[in-house]
């Protein structure tokens, strides 16, 4: 383990709780639980993604036959209506076909998933918001500490070493979000420029809102007296 992830393990685990020594190593064990529930997490969530376009795709093969047998009645409505099989399958395709189809417009697949979610919850363990909390907490007593550039962090260098994956503009958002809920408008302003510089560069790769970046920034800045 590096330098910077005993410390950032350290404060993580002083902000969430007074931890002793004997309380250490089952905090650390808590912490790699959190992987085994996103493994399950990751599982369902691309099983229900399959589920859902097996779905989809069914309702495009009942849209794309209606679509054909329509154009084909369009072509000459009388001549098409004569015909008595033609009669008896457009009531056929708009009773029994349509309440087929309706039935694939359910989405039952949310609800088990959403079933297997909340038995999930019972089951595996999930941090908490307060959890976040000490965790960006950490994070950024670490960058005080050690007088870490935000723009490094973000990109997961720590003194000029590529040590991670680098933070979204969501992500950055978010540190500064949780700096801004405990009043720390420093931290705040810093974070939210990063999330702001990030989101020019995702463009549409972020689920950010510019204006929520920007209504961050802008009150945390007043707040320094920087009108």
């Amino acid at each position: 383990m590096r330098w910077w992830q005993s410390c950032l393990v350290v404060y993580l685990l002083s902000s969430l709780s007074s931890v002793t020594h004997g309380e250490l190593y089952t905090a650390l064990a808590d912490m790699e639980e959190l992987l085994t529930t996103e493994v399950v997490l990751i599982r369902t969530l691309d099983q229900y993604i399959e589920a859902q376009e097996e779905r989809l795709k069914t309702l495009k093969k009942f849209s794309n036959g209606f679509k054909m047998e329509h154009a084909e009645a369009a072509k000459d409505v009388s001549e098409y209506l004569a015909n008595p099989i033609n009669a008896f399958l457009v009531v056929k395709r708009l009773t029994l076909d349509w309440k087929q189809a309706e039935n694939y417009m359910i989405d039952h697949i949310y609800k088990e998933a959403m079933d297997n979610m909340t038995r999930y919850k019972q089951d595996l363990k999930f941090p908490t918001d307060e959890d976040l909390s000490g965790a960006a907490t950490a994070l950024l007593r670490l960058q005080d500490t050690y007088k870490l550039d935000t723009s490094s962090v973000a990109r997961g260098e720590l003194n000029g070493i590529q040590y991670t994956t680098q933070l979204t503009a969501s992500d950055c958002f978010e540190l500064g979000r949780q700096s801004y809920n405990t009043q720390d408008f420093y931290h705040t302003a810093l974070w939210m420029s990063e999330a702001l510089a990030r989101h020019e560069m995702e463009r549409n790769g972020t689920n950010t809102a510019k204006w929520e970046i920007l209504e961050y920034l802008a009150y945390s800045k007043f707040m320094q007296g920087e009108l």
